[in-house]
């Protein structure tokens, strides 16, 4: 829609710093903003889909964009900018941009590298376990001594050489906390372990199970479900840099990383205070991410104004659409005649025959119902139906249409239902709005559009600056 092709290539303005100001010609005003030679430039290589820069494209641009900054203004003055939602949105977004600017990937890099050698060097040769466990703990409270922990594993070990299953007998006499999962333990290395359960779990062959025994007063059965080597970096980044965001590791790259821009900048701040004031000052220390922060905060103004404005009037007001389409009717006439109805495939040509005089004396509304009620006793007929609400097949649209009701092409009949006919008519004009509905829509939309920028227009004083404009490289 028009709508949604202005919001995809028109973006914010980059703030005009006091100094720049100087020397950066305005190319336009909107409602007092001034937007720069320098940043319009910017956005319009962003958004320019051409291979070559022409006059036209840069005018054409220039229009859109002046379009944009208009609603982002009817947006500010409506005050869209303090409702908690944009604010959630825009932060959340804003905030995800930014960490590409605050914090130090090399170091975390360098941190998950060094890590990942360490762990090979600590798994060695076993690699990790896949390990399952279950185990009984005393209990003063119930009477449960060690002895009686013991037995109990004895029993269930009894179970276990019975065909029972390891994850189920734990989840019914386990006392750990790993019951419920079953016994999963997950993936291990040797010296995750005591010293002890992993000298068992090392001696077990996959899909072995240990016999009871006793560890830091304790009784265990464990079972070894399956080995592998630790794989390569590539395989375990993720996890790292996870692991890396829960132990303050992310933490330190933006400390360093805001350490260097008050090295840079001469500022007192340093580590955390440094991360909040960078933070804080991001849009005016990278104009760069000034252009994108502006454009997340304007383009969500621009989408929930237009919301408003244009698609929840749509959507909400269907008598507006209807006297759009009786005002316009000429606008939607078929460009060819178009078919409404559906296609009917057969086992025989009687069935066809029988099921069109009822379907005749029928609005299409009841025709599906009657269908059903045809096939009650043993499918005699499919039903083809157009993807539109109101079975509309345009010309090309479906080749057994094409064939049988304009006498173009050809199709494949359907296996076991040879004979293909249609029930409808032709229409050389909609029947009613329901037959274009989304053509009227997007028409409708363009109109709402091309009125709500009369009225901002009307509204806001703005400027282009043609001379300024014409140096736009």
């Amino acid at each position: 829609m028009l709508m949604r092709r202005i919001l995809s290539c028109t973006v914010a303005v980059l703030l005009g710093m006091p100094l720049l100001a100087q020397v950066d010609p305005v190319v336009m005003t909107v409602n007092g903003y001034d937007v720069t030679q320098s940043e319009f430039e910017y956005f319009f290589e962003k958004n320019n889909i051409e291979a070559k820069v022409t006059k036209k494209a840069v005018r054409q641009y220039a229009d859109l964009y002046l379009n944009f900054k208009l609603k982002v203004q009817a947006a500010l003055d409506e005050g869209l900018d303090k409702s908690e939602s944009f604010l959630s949105e825009y932060k959340m977004c804003r905030d995800m941009q930014a960490e590409d600017y605050v914090i130090d990937y090399d170091f975390l890099e360098e941190v998950a590298r060094n890590s990942y050698e360490q762990s090979l060097i600590e798994i060695g040769e076993p690699g990790l376990m896949h390990v399952f466990v279950m185990s009984a703990t005393p209990d003063a409270n119930v009477g449960r001594t060690l002895d009686d922990c013991f037995e109990q594993m004895k029993s269930v070990y009894e179970k276990l050489q019975a065909g029972g299953s390891f994850q189920d007998l734990a989840k019914e006499y386990s006392t750990d906390n790993l019951a419920a999962s079953g016994g999963e333990a997950g993936w291990l290395a040797a010296n995750q372990m005591p010293d002890d359960i992993a000298d068992i779990i090392l001696s077990l062959e996959p899909g072995q199970y240990s016999e009871p025994f006793v560890s830091n007063r304790t009784a265990f059965i464990v079972m070894l479900d399956a080995r592998r080597d630790l794989g390569t970096y590539e395989d375990n980044r993720d996890d790292i840099y996870d692991w890396m965001k829960d132990n303050g590791t992310f933490d330190k790259a933006k400390q360093r990383r805001a350490n260097e821009y008050a090295t840079r900048l001469g500022w007192t701040e340093r580590d955390d205070a440094a991360v909040a004031r960078l933070d804080s000052t991001l849009e005016e220390v990278e104009p760069d991410f000034g252009n994108i922060s502006r454009e997340y905060h304007d383009g969500l103004l621009v989408f929930d104004i237009s919301n408003r404005e244009i698609w929840e009037r749509v959507s909400n007001h269907p008598e507006e659409l209807d006297a759009y389409f009786e005002a316009h009717r000429k606008q939607f006439n078929f460009d060819k005649p178009c078919f409404k109805g559906m296609v009917l495939f057969c086992q025989k040509e009687e069935d066809f025959n029988e099921l069109k005089e009822i379907l005749e004396k029928q609005d299409m509304s009841e025709w599906v119902n009657s269908i059903l009620a045809f096939n009650s006793n043993g499918i005699k007929v499919r039903v083809l139906r157009s993807s539109s609400e109101t079975d509309l097949f345009r010309q090309g649209q479906n080749e057994y249409v094409d064939k049988v009701v304009f006498g173009q092409g050809e199709y494949k009949p359907m296996n076991g239902f040879p004979y293909v006919n249609v029930v409808g008519r032709v229409l050389k004009q909609p029947d009613s709005i329901s037959d274009v509905a989304a053509e009227v829509s997007e028409e409708y939309q363009k109109y709402l559009e091309n009125e709500w920028i009369k009225r901002l227009k009307s509204k806001y004083k703005y400027k282009i600056n043609k001379k300024a404009l014409k140096k736009v490289k």
